[in-house]
């Protein structure tokens, strides 16, 4: 949707505000600045790349199972009775020297499991979708964070429009302040008049104080997005306004866009893969074992033997854990479908949401700017009226305060359509347009 064309007055009149309050159309918008510090600096951001890492290095612990373990031992044994420690050959020659009590040993041993059942497979997958996931759910909290960032930065820029608004009023005041002086020095406006322009004045003074306190808070705020106390970085009213050219380019294929629907996916996969490996906990295992040993009596000679052996490992009862197993794992896939479905329905409805906030942003922008036209007007009239004698200071006043309404107006919707727009990235997926 494009903003209707400014008529030549319009445009006059935006012109003439942005003279009146610099930084308009002319400021350095630093939103870009803040979200890559943000992405580098936020604990929680930091903590989601690190949880990332921690499932990448799942899939390694997952694959190490392929290549089986080694193991080198040492050991002590005494009998009460003298045993045979050296192995017997051909032809079988017994004597003293082949028994000893006490007997001693050491070796090394390999078991290589044999993955026929496909148990070790189901945790590798399962290790790479949540691998997956964790690396989503890592981009999903940076978005996160730059949601919190845009609105609590868009805040900031709607106070410095509201304190130019106040200080533009400001101004105005104390130049009526003064002709108002001069006239009731020369008799011609009654001194009450006087005192209710320096009324105004310090009414406006008030509410200038006022900004700080909220200013404030949504630095202390940005600052902890941040991990330091405050964000002191000046900021400045937007420029112009949005684009409608990402809102229309915008389709509707959300479950590849957006992170935290990728995750849930992610999620659903990961369970699908735990849900075969309990399945297949009932087949047979398979196991090749390789063996060298070294036996040694104290005072028998010792025998050098090595062995390769093949098991196969069935358990036929565990108490019911396998059932018990495979009962809870296709529960959490069921969860985890669920879940998928929630965040695509969530999804959609946050991207239809941003794009009737866009839409909505741009017509109450247009109707500031015709609000600011016509409050310029009365302010003028009210002025010259004033002048000359016809209308009270009330009059003026109210006129006054309706301008700077409406200037103040004016930067919160152009503050206020700009965070649609970051909001209408978000929801997409996209990083907001400064990033």
């Amino acid at each position: 949707m494009k903003p209707k064309p400014w008529s030549w007055r319009g445009f006059l009149v935006a012109a003439g505000a942005a003279l009146l309050m610099p930084g308009i159309l002319h400021a350095d918008d630093g939103l870009g600045a803040l979200l890559h510090q943000v992405e580098k600096a936020a604990p929680r951001f930091r903590a989601a790349a690190a949880q990332a890492k921690a499932a990448e290095a799942a899939i390694r612990v997952a694959r190490s199972r392929y290549w089986g373990s080694g193991e080198v031992f040492g050991q002590a044994t005494h009998f009460n009775d003298d045993r045979l420690v050296s192995p017997i050959s051909y032809p079988p020659v017994l004597s003293r020297s082949l028994f000893d009590k006490n007997a001693y040993g050491y070796g090394a041993r390999y078991v290589l499991p044999l993955d026929i059942d496909g148990r070790i497979t189901a945790t590798v997958h399962a290790g790479t979708f949540s691998s997956l996931a964790a690396r989503n759910q890592a981009e999903q909290t940076r978005l996160s964070l730059f949601s919190q960032a845009v609105n609590l930065y868009r805040g900031l820029q709607r106070l410095a429009g509201i304190r130019q608004a106040h200080q533009a009023h400001l101004k105005a005041l104390e130049g009526h302040e003064k002709v108002t002086a001069t006239s009731v020095r020369v008799g011609r406006i009654p001194a009450v008049e006087l005192l209710r322009i320096r009324a105004a004045i310090k009414a406006v003074e008030g509410q200038l104080a006022g900004l700080a306190g909220d200013e404030e808070r949504l630095r202390s705020a940005l600052g902890a997005l941040l991990n330091k106390t405050r964000y002191d970085v000046p900021v400045a009213v937007p420029k112009a306004h949005p684009s409608d050219e990402y809102l229309s380019r915008i389709k509707d294929a959300l479950g590849q866009r957006r992170p935290d629907v990728r995750a849930a996916r992610n999620h659903v996969e990961a369970e699908d893969e735990l849900l075969k490996k309990a399945e297949r906990e009932w087949l047979p295992q398979l196991f090749l074992e390789a063996e060298a040993v070294r036996n040694q009596g104290f005072t028998a000679k010792g025998a050098n033997i090595w062995s390769v052996s093949g098991q196969m490992r069935w358990q036929f009862w565990d108490g019911g854990r396998r059932f018990a197993n495979t009962d809870r794992e296709r529960a959490r896939k069921e969860a985890a479908r669920h879940e998928l479905q929630s965040a695509l329905n969530r999804a959609k409805a946050e991207l239809l949401s941003a794009k009737a906030a866009w839409r909505a942003a741009s017509l109450q922008y247009e109707a500031a700017i015709a609000g600011l036209e016509s409050a310029r007007e009365a302010e003028r009239i009210q002025s010259d009226r004033f002048r000359n004698g016809r209308v009270s200071a009330t009059d003026l006043l109210d006129a006054e305060a309706a301008l700077a309404r409406a200037r103040a107006n004016y930067t919160s919707a152009l503050a206020n359509w700009w965070l649609a727009d970051d909001e209408l990235h978000l929801a997409y997926g996209d990083p907001p347009a400064a990033y």
